[in-house]
């Protein structure tokens, strides 16, 4: 097990905006940090990263936590590791305590079947690298790499081998190694024969498919041989841990350098990805040999607004170009196309011009969708009025997609010019189809989509129900709020010192014996106050950090969500309007003061409620000395309500 002064070692070296910023571009907002939400699809920024507390929370879906956090939720990561994948990142040397068997077993047992396939994935690498790398057997999968110019750096890099021809030789290997048949099957690695098994991928080059974090989830294998009746590739099936549609191969390797260029080039196949990092040219991903998916689309998109298609210089090349450019219209991204000369693809090219040609080739020959379309279509038209009609309504169609107003008006004033068109017929056409893709987006909600839709309402309320303690009503009035203010204080600035009447105290302790003989609520905010309460009681009071780094997830999901503000201001206002913003070590006295006011006029307005209900019932009973008792209540709470309204600031 990794000892607890290591893992509070990387509690304390992890950055949140470190860990986030690996897999989404965020810009400087204020204090914060802001992107693109990764959890649900959005098209406005509202997941926001604070440096200062180390969280990030989505004020869209709600998705809240900290840089182990993020790891665990968005690359199902189990703690040990993103324990280990933190340390990793900051060169921490991790420090493991001996393990009894029962703790083992215990671990073992607590892998889930996500962590066990990738498990099993990277044992079938090594054993694939290992095998073309220094079994005779194996050469043939090494000889194919080297004769398409690939270094043994290279190799090594993207982790290349080759599957043996025999028909259960992985298979074996695996279950010498311990490695169950169950978790072979699921991976895609094994497959059943009767009453027997055999390796999914057999006489095959091996290209491993890695996760975001680098964890392979999957293969993609091409045959040696000629066998005319065996495809020329195949991936892994699909499984908990790869879906296809979601996956863009070399993201791994490429995002850092797509993030620095601000640009992302989209090819077809492993061996281009392979060739271009090669030559220095790591910007690039491919679909491996599918069409374009939204998935995708969006996994770049997280990176960079700037997509540049490169394919074959074929008719085949052509039609692919054009098959995902309408997606990624729709996502609001900058598109470019570049088809290669016949018949090269991005692999044969590189290797044939080198890398400093390729890339001039590249930038000279980008062509934006509309001059793209209209280049490759015009042929067909020609003379052709009908085919031109076509070719025009394409073009408009591709327009109609795109969310940018301002990039629609550019396209059609582009495209008015080509076709000789009047623009405004353009214009009119466009928003027609605009028009009519809301109303069949309505009329699209099926009874299923109509039951998600409910679902998603239902869970928004739950998640509001779950931040405020309970659904707001004329009984409770603003309680849980009210409550969830004093819970923030005390988290906040628990440990902060004040002056109260001449002395020196803690936040806790002044906020603690300010409501003494009063109890929290709202049941979510019971737990955490009744822990300050508790650690108070033993002479312990919290900063920020311990709450938001919390062992109990309950405490620290809390934390987050009350800490996480979805809006600071910048720190340069008085640069920018003349306005000074004052810092927050000269006003949290007044915080805490405002808020400790209002909860407990809230109470005595509460109580005053109650006394006038039973002033009026022992009124009705004519009952003179419970009347008289009960009047004296009301002017000892009239009086305490006013006092507090004062808000005369005891602290100073």
């Amino acid at each position: 097990m990794i000892s607890v002064s290591t893992i509070q070692k990387i509690n304390d070296e992890a950055r949140v905006e470190d860990i986030v910023g690996e897999f989404v571009t965020l810009k400087k907002r204020g204090a914060n940090l802001q992107g693109l939400c990764p959890f649900h699809n959005e098209k406005t920024p509202s997941f926001n990263v604070s440096p200062a507390k180390n969280i990030y929370k989505c004020f869209g879906c709600g998705k809240a936590g900290g840089p182990l956090n993020f790891l665990m939720d968005y690359q199902q990561m189990s703690y040990p590791d993103a324990l280990r994948y933190v340390a990793k990142k900051y060169g921490i040397e991790i420090e493991e305590t001996e393990r009894t068997d029962e703790e083992k077993q215990r671990e073992l047992e607590q892998h889930n079947l996500t962590e066990s396939i990738l498990i099993a994935n990277t044992a079938a690498q090594k054993f694939f690298t290992d095998y073309m790398l220094h079994n005779e057997n194996g050469k043939i999968g090494l000889a194919y790499f080297k004769e398409r110019g690939f270094l043994t750096s290279t190799i090594e890099k993207f982790q290349l081998g080759f599957a043996p021809d025999a028909g259960d030789a992985f298979t074996k290997h695996a279950l010498q190694n311990g490695y169950q048949l169950d978790i072979l099957k699921k991976a895609g690695l094994t497959s059943p024969k009767e009453n027997s098994t055999y390796d999914f991928f057999r006489n095959r080059v091996m290209f491993p498919i890695h996760n975001l974090t680098g964890k392979v989830v999957a293969f993609g294998g091409r045959i040696m041989g000629k066998d005319e009746k065996a495809p020329k590739y195949v991936n892994t099936p699909e499984s908990e841990v790869y879906i296809k549609s979601k996956v863009l191969y070399g993201l791994f390797f490429s995002k850092n350098d797509i993030r620095k260029k601000d640009e992302c080039l989209l090819v077809e196949g492993y061996t281009d990805v392979i060739s271009l990092h090669q030559n220095g040219i790591e910007n690039v991903v491919a679909s491996s040999g599918t069409a374009l998916t939204q998935e995708q689309i969006r996994l770049v998109k997280r990176i960079t607004s700037n997509i540049t298609l490169i394919y074959d210089g074929d008719a085949a090349g052509i039609k692919a170009a054009l098959r995902g450019t309408d997606l990624i219209l729709e996502e609001g991204m900058n598109v470019r196309i570049v088809v290669l000369p016949a018949p090269e693809d991005p692999d044969s090219y590189v290797r044939k011009v080198g890398a400093e040609d390729f890339q001039k080739y590249v930038q000279q020959n980008k062509r934006d969708l509309i001059s793209f379309k209209t280049s490759m279509l015009a042929e067909e038209a020609k003379q052709d009025p009908i085919q031109k009609a076509k070719l025009i309504r394409e073009i408009i169609e591709s327009i109609a997609k795109i969310p940018d107003q301002i990039q629609r008006s550019v396209y059609i004033k582009q495209s008015s010019q080509l076709f000789d068109m009047h623009e405004q017929i353009l214009i009119t056409e466009v928003n027609k189809l605009r028009r009519k893709r809301v109303k069949e987006a309505e009329q699209a909600i099926n009874p299923e989509q109509q039951l998600v839709q409910a679902a998603n309402e239902a869970q928004e309320q739950k998640a509001l129900a779950d931040i405020h303690g309970e659904q707001l009503n004329e009984a409770s009035g603003n309680l849980p709020l009210l409550e969830r203010e004093v819970v923030r204080v005390l988290m906040e600035f628990g440990s902060w010192q004040l002056l109260v009447e001449e002395t020196m105290t803690t936040v806790t302790a002044f906020v603690l014996a300010e409501l003494e003989g009063l109890e929290i609520q709202t049941p979510r905010l019971q737990k955490t106050y009744g822990y300050i309460k508790s650690e108070f009681a033993q002479g312990n009071v919290h900063d920020e950090k311990h709450f938001l780094q919390h062992d109990d997830i309950e405490v620290a999901s809390l934390a987050i969500e009350i800490l996480a503000q979805p809006y600071s201001l910048s720190e340069n206002w008085w640069n920018k309007y003349q306005v000074v913003v004052p810092e927050k070590r000269n006003i949290f006295a007044r915080d805490i003061q405002s808020v400790l006011n209002h909860y407990k006029r809230h109470i005595t307005t509460e109580e005053i409620k109650k006394v006038n209900a039973a002033i009026k019932k022992a009124s009705e009973e004519g009952n003179e000395e419970e009347l008289m008792n009960l009047l004296k209540d009301h002017r000892l709470l009239t009086e305490q309500k006013k006092e507090i309204s004062k808000n005369s600031g005891t602290v100073i």
